[in-house]
């Protein structure tokens, strides 16, 4: 009788050590899970970069097909930088979350800016107006500089953002579970006088949940229970607010660093407020259209356009489509981070809880409401300003420019959460047939 109790706990404990054993296997990887790891994230790098350089270049083709400089056409570079990195971490954690891939970020708000001046550059007749006129050339070439400088660290700082704040989730420290009782916790030596059944009595082992017995310390053999932390829903709607305002903190933090280079060349500032930049987020707007024939007296003008901000002028068309370039980022990013991140740990790395169909639409739909609300509030009561000019210290009022009618006030509500709506669904609906062709490739 003594033998047989000895043997049950000794039995329980030889299980638990394969268990043991197995899951030190999978926490420590081997060199070729690690090699195959490496071979992924090196190679899914040209991936992201690559549908980064296309989405970039499109909407920068689109912008140069009209024959008027759309006033979204200098800041658009710096006002989708965030979304640029944050995408950027998106695409990589579809096969890794180790690392944010800040050089591909940054490099990709580099390539961001350079596709954006390719468009300004090649106008008709800039370049000769800028190999004759110190000016417009020192202008010219300063703006698109300080675009590429706030395109590349804003593009980097998204990127860490969004690799922060979709980090995998990491289990709470672990639980023990109440010991058993005294008799039952010693695995090599049989139970004591004071605790051995009678004779003919078989013992009876004690239901840790229904009996509780009084605590006791953890020992080696102790069971224990481990808890993945969620986050919920609420977090998720603060890390998106959060992501949506970034475009037009970063549009605030460049107008001032634009200015300020207006006083360091001593170029005469804007007659409005620099803000008029934010505008580049409306896609819909009231169009202020120039005729500009090209030629040598007008050049001039159509120079000013391409880095003066701001600007006289607004859309030359109702409808901007490189003012979607934002929208389109931003939204794609935060699909694929919360298709690919959510409900995950760092313990479990391929395993993540679903998300539920109306949780995953109302992200993406807040996110376009966050991306255009602010500029669309903010340009909605016109814009008042003086034109001032500080060598002549005159100051003169400068009447309301209005941009934004109600008409186009409503469409620019609509048109943001649509966009950002319309990127999600299909993104989701490609989940299953991107991840059996991905598998396909690295397996």
């Amino acid at each position: 009788m003594g033998s047989d109790q000895t043997e049950i706990p000794t039995e329980t404990t030889d299980q638990m050590q394969p268990h043991e054993l197995e899951h030190t296997q999978q926490s420590s990887p081997g060199p070729a899970t690690l090699s195959t790891q490496s071979l992924i994230a090196g190679s899914f790098d040209l991936l992201a970069f690559g549908i980064l350089i296309f989405i970039a270049a499109s909407f920068a083709f689109t912008a140069r097909l009209n024959a008027q400089p759309p006033s979204s056409l200098v800041p658009a570079a710096v006002l989708s930088s965030t979304g640029c990195g944050l995408l950027v971490t998106a695409l990589r954690k579809l096969r890794t979350a180790q690392r944010p891939g800040l050089f591909i970020a940054g490099l990709a708000g580099f390539v961001l800016a350079l596709v954006q001046f390719t468009a300004a550059i090649s106008y008709p007749g800039v370049l000769t107006l800028l190999s004759t006129d110190e000016g417009q050339r020192l202008g010219f070439f300063a703006t698109w500089g300080l675009v590429a400088s706030f395109s590349i660290i804003f593009s980097v700082a998204g990127a860490a953002l969004g690799h922060l704040c979709f980090a995998p989730l990491r289990p709470s420290p672990a639980r023990a579970l109440p010991a058993p009782q005294a008799w039952f916790q010693s695995p090599r030596q049989g139970p004591t006088a004071a605790h051995r059944p009678p004779d003919g009595v078989l013992p009876t082992i004690p239901r840790i949940a229904s009996q509780p017995g009084p605590t006791h310390a953890p020992t080696e053999h102790s069971a224990t229970l481990t808890e993945t932390p969620l986050h919920s829903f609420v977090n998720y709607l603060i890390t998106v607010l959060l992501l949506g305002l970034a475009p037009t903190l970063v549009g605030f933090v460049f107008s001032a660093a634009f200015d300020y280079m207006l006083g360091i060349y001593q170029f005469t500032p804007g007659p409005y407020p620099t803000s008029r930049l934010l505008s580049a987020m409306l896609p819909w707007q009231i169009p202020i259209h120039f005729h500009l024939d090209f030629s040598s007296s007008s050049l001039g003008s159509i120079v000013l356009l391409l880095w003066r901000i701001p600007a006289f002028v607004g859309n030359p068309t109702a409808f901007d489509v490189q003012a979607l370039e934002p929208l389109v980022f931003n939204g794609a990013a935060l699909g694929l981070l919360l298709l690919t991140m959510y409900g995950r740990n760092a313990g479990k790395p391929d395993q993540g809880l679903p998300l539920s169909w109306p949780a995953y639409l109302v992200l993406e739909i807040a996110l376009g409401l966050f991306l255009v609300l602010p500029a669309d509030l903010w340009m909605l009561g016109g814009l008042q300003g003086l034109l001032q000019v500080p060598r002549f210290d005159i100051v003169v009022p400068i009447p309301t420019l209005v941009i934004l009618d109600q008409r186009a006030f409503v469409l620019n509500l609509i048109t943001g959460p649509v966009v950002c709506l319309a990127i999600g669904l299909l993104l989701r609906e490609s989940k299953p047939q991107r991840k059996k062709r991905l598998d396909g490739v690295f397996n």
